[in-house]
């Protein structure tokens, strides 16, 4: 069922304006204050010759008038500027209270202990003006009780108290009148004595009722009238756990989970209704049993010309997909938790794959990857060995749209130590399968990266010195040797080995020969280009790589530098011994093809130097025994 299509629920097919309604009111507010001045002082001028003080009299009027011209200015700025309906009814109620006291204050100015004759006008014009306002009033059965006992009760009370000598029991039948003049009321403002038929004669409310229960199968429709129920659908029925006709006339209040809910929805309703709005919520309702569910309702007005406003609601059971929801939510705020516990940053990406969100755990402080917004995640690499290949391996990473998992970035931060992360993401799309980008989570693995790094340094390097193991220098005369063929190079190995290193250790100890080894290796590294390896083979050992040389004499050059440099008293023996070197030199192609022969020979040249007494210099040409007198030289070799 459509809540556009409601010509069948109306008297009138023809919606009024707001405008146009508030205008009408004012009209009609209007006349019945002009026929209340009217009759106020017809009243006046009939008890005028039999009252003894007709000053009290007028000064009844008086306030009559000012009442009246009060709630006429009230009337005006309620419905012009105000939209809110239950301040309306309030206020209306309040007024209703006030004209009513206001016409039964007459009776206490005089009239009824003055003579029969003004008695007897006194109830002719109380009673007419309870029964007129019984018809008038139209906005509920409360206001019409409070007007009509506003009137009659100092009527009545003087009544009981003082009969009137013609009519004894004239307080009984005053009560009598009140019954009446309320049915009156009740019976003008709802239909229930006269059913309303079509032009063909058919009955309105059974084509209603056919309509409703016709309408579609889930929806549960209510017509009602202010807020009660007039009419509602079987599937209504149902849902409430409840049998039509007993439904009918109960309070809309009723069916809701609470009180508080139903005036929270009452006063939201009435706002957007009076506007000519379609009020929609979710809200829980109460069935007849005491159980409650989730329903969605939607409510129009039918026909806003009446007073109090007729209007369908349509609800749906919305039970299972509420709590759907609730599972979802609960999902998802469990899976939240989870990766806050997992991870430490969640990530998006936008479709060209900048950064452009980052949640950071809650137990996290470090914002180095939000200050990364709008960057993509292969511009982080800080340039240097092996930069381009993690770039590379990122970029197409996420270009080729794919999820990805356990990728390494590195995240450089200033001048303070790089953040290393790993990186876990999938694809995002939307409901037509656009692709939106990428998210994710980012773990912090700086310091796995650090140990691993640690330890790969361990692993090709020497513990005390720092320098390459024998390992490492393998691997790079390996390349060196590489180039050399494909350049037409030459490299040099120089193998260097202390002769007197332990008398070292046996006249200072351990802490004494490590001592000297490291100040032997920064001698060697300051002998030696950059490009240059000094690696260390055993405690006393060191090999020197010479790469991309053009001659081989070069080599014995930079031995011949080193053994003078090594013959020289170490700073922290605080003596003038020097020390003995015997050193052995091998060239590529010269002397070997491979980084194992080339080893080889150079050690056995060490050897060999060392058999023949140690400081001297074994290479291809040989070499003079002893060191050179004199500076040693700046060598040249490249």
């Amino acid at each position: 069922m459509k809540l556009g299509s409601l010509s069948h629920f109306r008297q009138d097919s023809s919606r009024s304006h707001p405008a146009r309604r508030n205008t009408v009111a004012l009209d009609h507010a209007r006349r019945i204050q002009i026929v209340a001045q009217l009759t106020s002082i017809a009243a006046v001028m009939a008890l005028w010759p039999h009252v003894d003080n007709p000053l009290q009299l007028a000064a009844w009027w008086m306030g009559l008038t000012i009442t009246l011209t009060v709630l006429q200015h009230l009337t005006r700025s309620l419905l012009v500027q105000h939209d809110d309906i239950a301040l309306q009814n309030y206020i209306s109620s309040a007024g209703t209270l006030a004209g009513g006291a206001a016409w039964g204050s007459l009776a206490l100015v005089g009239p009824y202990h003055a003579t029969p004759q003004s008695q007897a006008i006194l109830f002719m014009i109380l009673c007419s003006i309870t029964l007129a306002g019984a018809g008038v009033i139209r906005h509920g059965r409360s206001a019409s009780a409070v007007f009509i006992a506003a009137c009659l009760l100092p009527l009545f009370i003087l009544s009981v108290v003082s009969p009137p000598s013609a009519l004894p029991e004239a307080g009984m039948w005053l009560l009598a009148f009140a019954l009446f003049a309320f049915g009156v009321s009740d019976f003008q403002r709802g239909p229930k004595t006269a059913p309303d038929t079509h032009r063909d004669g058919s009955s309105l409310p059974e084509t209603r009722q056919t309509l409703l229960d016709n309408a579609n199968a889930n929806a549960a429709i209510v017509l009602s009238r202010g807020n009660r129920v007039e009419i509602c659908n079987r599937r209504f029925a149902e849902m409430m756990n409840h049998n039509e006709e007993g439904i009918a006339g109960r309070r809309l209040a009723d069916a809701f989970e609470s009180r508080s809910d139903w005036r929270r929805h009452a006063r939201a309703a009435s706002n957007i209704l009076r506007r000519g709005g379609t009020y929609h919520c979710a809200t829980r309702l109460r069935r007849h049993d005491g159980s409650a569910f989730w329903a969605e309702i939607t409510g129009q007005v039918v026909d806003s010309g009446d007073s109090p406003a007729q209007i369908v609601w349509v609800a749906f059971d919305i039970t299972d997909r509420m709590m759907a929801t609730a599972r979802e939510e609960l999902i998802s705020a469990q899976l939240h938790a989870l990766i806050g516990k997992s991870a430490d940053w969640y990530w998006q990406t936008d479709a060209q794959h900048r950064l452009m969100h980052v949640t950071r755990h809650i137990d996290m402080s470090d914002d180095t990857l939000k200050r990364k917004l709008g960057r993509k995640w292969w511009q982080f690499h800080r340039p240097g060995h092996g930069a381009r290949a993690r770039q590379t391996e990122l970029r197409e990473a996420f270009e080729n749209g794919k999820g990805f998992r356990n990728l390494t970035v590195e995240l450089p931060d200033g001048d303070t130590a790089p953040l290393w992360l790993s990186i876990c993401g999938t694809p995002r799309f939307n409901e037509h399968g656009a692709f939106l980008g990428h998210h994710g989570i980012a773990i912090n693995v700086t310091e796995e990266v650090r140990r691993t790094e640690r330890i790969r340094h361990l692993a090709y390097h020497d513990a005390l010195t720092g320098l390459p193991n024998r390992r490492l220098l393998t691997d790079r005369l390996t390349q060196a040797i590489a180039r050399a063929q494909r350049y037409r190079e030459r490299v040099g190995l120089i193998l260097v080995d202390l002769d007197d290193f332990r008398r070292i250790n046996d006249l200072g100890g351990h802490a004494a020969g490590d001592q000297a080894l490291l100040e032997i290796a920064d001698l060697l590294r300051s002998c030696v280009r950059s490009c240059d390896t000094v690696a260390r083979l055993g405690s006393d050992e060191f090999v020197i790589l010479l790469a991309e040389l053009e001659h081989a004499p070069a080599a014995e050059q930079v031995a011949a530098k080193i053994l003078t440099t090594l013959h020289m008293p170490l700073a922290f023996q605080g003596s003038r011994n020097p020390l003995s070197t015997s050193i052995g030199v091998a060239v590529f192609p010269e002397d070997a093809g491979s980084a194992t022969s080339l080893i080889e020979v150079a050690d056995a040249r060490m050897y060999r130097a060392k058999r023949r007494g140690g400081q001297r210099i074994e290479s291809r040409e040989g070499t003079p025994a002893g060191p050179p007198s004199g500076p040693a030289p700046d060598f040249l070799y490249h």
